[in-house]
């Protein structure tokens, strides 16, 4: 197969509409798929790495996400330069790609200086994929001025999202209710924003003033958080609550916060990669994933049968690594 051009492919991303999308997604394809152009696209657009404004929305299921996104969509397309969008997928059983497709969740055409771009979660704890860090500084490279970051629907696990995303929304509906409170050990303690979504059903007063206390909390610790209310599919506060976050994106940034921010989202990346990479070299260094498995399968029905344990299985798979 022969060997993509890195190079002409990000200055393709340069150009005016389709030629320029199709550039960024075949990009961002092999980011998605860890093919080993990764280390040179990386490379490549390290100089332009963490300019764009960094937003991610995190919360569950039903929450109207995708509604939301596509609802900001059409005013920050307006409004703004380039707009970048990367929505984190469950992963295909059967393509290991993303269950969603691009296009799928947001109905209408897309602006022409509006990317979006499903990525496979891979089993990613926390609703992200390892890829949001290099795709997001390919978003970077093509011009991006803010990038918005939709993760798996997984209520409490979306703390990830605090590793790639300068400011953190959470996205909750009324009908959340108590979730709330088991919620707050998580991701509620994270968010800088909450949006209520679907504010015209019963209960929206309600959850407002459960958020209020939980931004009294936050405030009396020494963190800002904002509440908006919004019904994405009539565009009701939807520009009040981008209006909002961007203000205290500028807040943050001014007093060095979105700095701090980043170098936790750059030490985050490094050590997911080093994990990875280590997961990789003991794998080949075993003699392939089929003798990996067999070790594996070996070493568990020892464990279930009371004959080892699983931190003696551990050591002894890394005994037969030259690490």
């Amino acid at each position: 197969m022969q060997e993509p051009d890195i190079k002409n492919l990000l200055e393709s991303t340069r150009q005016p509409g389709k030629a320029g999308h199709r550039a960024l997604g075949r990009l961002l394809r092999l980011i998605d798929d860890n093919d080993p152009a990764f280390e040179q696209i990386d490379n490549l657009v390290k100089s332009t790495a963490f300019r764009a404004m960094r937003i991610g929305l995190t919360g569950p299921p039903g929450s109207g996400k995708s509604s939301l996104i596509a609802s900001a969509m059409d005013f920050l397309a307006e409004t703004t330069g380039k707009i970048g969008i990367l929505a984190v997928d469950p992963t295909s059983p059967f393509t290991g790609g993303a269950v969603l497709g691009d296009r799928v969740r947001l109905k209408g055409p897309i602006p022409e200086n509006v990317f979006f771009r499903s990525l496979a979660s891979r089993g990613s704890v926390g609703g992200v994929s390892r890829a949001i860090w290099p795709a997001s500084r390919v978003l970077d490279w093509w011009g991006a001025d803010i990038i918005l970051i939709e993760t798996v629907g997984s209520g409490q696990l979306g703390t990830a999202i605090a590793e790639v995303a300068d400011i953190v929304v959470a996205v909750l509906t009324p009908e959340a209710g108590d979730g709330i409170q088991s919620m707050k050990a998580g991701v509620m303690e994270l968010a800088d924003c909450f949006i209520i979504n679907k504010s015209d059903r019963p209960g929206s007063e309600l959850m407002m003033k459960e958020l209020q206390l939980i931004k009294e909390e936050a405030i009396a610790g020494g963190r800002e958080v904002e509440i908006y209310m919004t019904c994405a599919v009539k565009n009701e506060g939807v520009r009040e609550a981008i209006d909002g976050i961007g203000a205290m994106w500028d807040r943050l940034k001014k007093n060095g916060q979105i700095e701090k921010r980043r170098l936790i989202q750059a030490k985050g990346e490094i050590s997911k990669r080093a994990e990875a990479e280590l997961h990789e070299r003991v794998i080949a260094d075993i003699g392939g994933m089929e003798r990996y498995r067999d070790i594996l399968e070996k070493w568990g029905e020892r464990v279930l049968m009371g004959e080892a344990t699983v931190s003696e299985a551990s050591r002894e798979l890394l005994k037969i690594t030259p690490l």
